[in-house]
C-alpha cells in the first residue's frame, strides 16, 4: 500500500487516516493537537489489556485441560458410586453422565490461592441438567458440588449431588473418543441411570 491511499477494511469506503500524511513526520509528543496520538494510545492500551485478562483465562484452562480425576459421586451426605471426571480442549464430562445422556460442555475455571475453580453446566436432553461448581487443589484432589435439575411439566426435581476424588495421572482425555461413543449409549438401558 502506498502512503496516503485509502485503507479499505470492508466494502464501505473510508477517509484516509489524517496522521499519517506523507510529507510531515509524527510527533508524539505534539503540544497541541495530538488527538490521533491519544486515540492510538487509548487503542494499544487497551488492546494489551484485553490481551492480558485473555491469557490468564486461557492459562486457567490449559491447567486442567488433560488431567482425569476419579473418585466417588453420589448424594451429598454419602457419595456411593465410582465415577471419573475429564477435561480436555475446554470441554468437561464425566463417564456416569455421558452413559446416561448428558453430552461434554465447555467449563471455565480460575486460579485462585485455593487451586484452581471451575464451573459449568452438563445437560441431557431427557435427564435435565447439572449445574457443577468444583475446586481442584494443588495436591491434585477435586471436590465438586453439583445441583442436578430435572424439570417436568408437572414437577421439577432438585438434588445436590458432590463428587470427592484426585487426579489418575495416567489417564489421558479424548474429547473425540467420548464424542464418538456416545451415540452407542443408551440410558434406559443402563441401570446406574435411574438415579439421574
Amino acid at each position: 500500500m502506498r502512503v496516503g491511499a485509502r485503507l479499505m477494511l470492508c466494502d464501505t469506503p473510508r477517509k484516509p487516516l489524517s496522521f499519517l500524511k506523507p510529507r510531515e513526520p509524527l510527533h508524539l509528543f505534539r503540544k497541541t493537537g495530538g488527538s490521533a496520538v491519544k486515540r492510538a494510545l487509548r487503542i494499544a492500551i487497551s488492546t494489551m489489556l484485553l490481551w492480558l485478562v485473555c491469557l490468564g483465562t486461557a492459562h486457567a484452562d490449559e491447567v486442567l485441560d488433560g488431567r482425569v480425576f476419579t473418585g466417588m459421586i453420589g448424594p451429598a451426605e454419602n457419595p456411593d458410586l465410582e465415577d471419573s471426571l475429564h477435561f480436555s480442549d475446554g470441554y468437561f464430562w464425566s463417564d456416569i453422565c455421558t452413559r446416561c445422556g448428558f453430552k461434554p460442555a465447555p467449563y471455565a475455571s480460575k486460579r485462585t490461592v485455593d487451586g484452581v475453580r471451575f464451573a459449568g453446566v452438563l445437560e441431557s436432553e431427557s435427564r435435565g441438567q447439572f449445574e457443577y461448581e468444583g475446586l481442584v487443589r494443588d495436591d491434585g484432589t477435586i471436590q465438586v458440588s453439583i445441583l442436578w435439575e430435572r424439570k417436568r411439566w408437572y414437577w421439577t426435581s432438585r438434588r445436590e449431588i458432590v463428587f470427592r476424588g484426585s487426579e489418575h495421572r495416567d489417564a489421558q482425555p479424548s474429547l473425540q473418543r467420548i464424542r464418538t461413543e456416545m451415540p452407542g449409549f443408551d440410558p434406559a438401558d443402563n441401570p446406574l441411570c435411574a438415579r439421574f
